[in-house]
């Protein structure tokens, strides 16, 4: 395990969220004994509880926790709303969520069209995003919850036409 793993697992548990791609092996962690620099214990203790009572993780020790099956599908989930922050270098290619969701299912087209905006993707029109970062994964799980699966696509494009000038400098790219 990286030895920056657990005070960077802590920032995210504690809000910061800037730090959780490509440190994840399952494995119990432990974060006794381990300073973050500016945050007082009792925040990252409480950041733990949380977790423990939202079933996210479980302790597996006085120590180590583990990160549950739900867990693991909502750290997955939540990659892509940190993904902005990360630093990870862009691939030169958008991922364009597409849909056209029938009205019957109303409520579950809102209920996407506003995970896409939390997560940080860019509208283009109203049932068009865009985002620079990989997302099939954590999108088809979200539509498979909704049950709107076959009505919701992921292009990965080269070139968003006009507009990308403009989406480049919302990610600061």
């Amino acid at each position: 395990m990286r030895s920056d793993f657990i005070p960077k697992f802590i920032k995210a548990v504690i809000g910061t969220g800037r730090e959780l791609h490509g440190m994840w092996n399952w494995q119990p962690i432990s974060y006794k004994g381990v300073k973050v620099a500016g945050y007082r214990r009792q925040r990252i203790d409480a950041g733990f509880r949380n977790l423990v009572n939202r079933g996210i993780i479980k302790p597996v020790s006085k120590e180590y926790f583990q990160f549950t099956q739900k867990g693991k599908t909502w750290f997955k989930g939540s990659l892509v709303k940190y993904y902005r922050n990360l630093g990870i270098p862009w691939d030169s290619k958008w991922r364009v969520v597409v849909f056209d969701v029938p009205q019957k299912f109303n409520r579950e087209r809102d209920r996407l069209r506003s995970k896409l905006k939390v997560l940080g993707f860019y509208m283009i029109q109203k049932s068009v995003f865009v985002l620079p970062y990989p997302c099939q994964e954590e999108i088809a799980i979200y539509c498979k919850k909704l049950k709107i699966s076959e009505y919701v696509d992921v292009i990965i494009a080269e070139s968003l036409g006009h507009a990308e000038s403009e989406i480049k400098k919302f990610y600061g790219l």
